[in-house]
């Protein structure tokens, strides 16, 4: 690539896209690679999970595209440095982890409308001046949130990985679970996802493959790091 064409010159604010199925690790990535490089950290399936937690403390339908649309309308969503979601200046923390939430996000993200008002609401993030650059990760970052990112990382992870991870989040969060009940969950979420066609989590043609099952956070971080500065340069992270 030649000086000129290089992403960091562009003028635009780099990113880069974490995608993956549910549990894989992609958010704990990409917060960390967002640590390390001084940018910016969106996780667009957080701002799902939020908004499917103020749908259910509404008590709307999830199922209702018009119901979930009004709650939106009037929420206040925003994201702190470390990519933490508030509501209303509310932060859910772990409360967007729950098995209530798992059972019910697939359905407020199933509904075009909605995924189309949150998407214009995480774009302004990259307008932002503070901002150097974005990590973002969730389903839709790579193909619809910032679709000319210049790397986009598929995390690739197998379903008994992800259903220990999950469980392990749910003890720390003091949930009263087990881990047939978090395999079984994730089970149903990547069955879900499947059946969305284009839309289901998937490698695309140009993703990077990270494949994480047995590599340890550091060991992922540091190929990350190398794929981020070999596409945006060595001189990528904020001073």
């Amino acid at each position: 690539m030649s000086e000129e064409s290089h992403p960091r010159n562009s003028g635009v604010r780099p990113v880069v896209t974490l995608d993956g199925l549910s549990g894989s690790g992609k958010s704990t990535l990409a917060r960390k690679l967002a640590e390390a490089l001084g940018w910016a950290y969106l996780d667009s399936g957080a701002w799902y999970r939020a908004l499917t937690w103020a749908t259910l403390r509404e008590g709307a339908d999830p199922t209702d595209s018009g119901q979930v649309l009004d709650v939106l309308s009037r929420l206040t969503l925003s994201s702190t440095p470390s990519g933490d979601v508030l509501v209303d200046d509310h932060r859910p923390g772990q409360e967007l982890r729950t098995p209530a939430i798992d059972a019910s996000v697939s359905e407020v993200a199933d509904h075009p409308q909605v995924r189309a008002a949150l998407t214009a609401r995480m774009q302004q993030l990259r307008e932002q001046p503070q901002v150097h650059g974005v990590v973002a990760d969730g389903r839709d970052a790579g193909a619809v949130i910032f679709p000319d990112a210049a790397l986009k990382i598929f995390v690739e992870v197998s379903l008994d990985v992800r259903a220990a991870r999950r469980f392990a989040q749910q003890q720390a969060a003091g949930l009263d679970t087990t881990l047939d009940q978090a395999h079984q969950a994730l089970a149903q979420r990547d069955a879900r996802d499947a059946a969305r066609g284009e839309a289901a989590p998937q490698i695309h043609p140009g993703d990077q493959v990270l494949q994480n099952d047995n590599l340890s956070v550091e060991e992922a971080i540091r190929r990350l790091l190398a794929w981020t500065q070999a596409t945006y340069g060595s001189d990528c992270a904020a001073s």
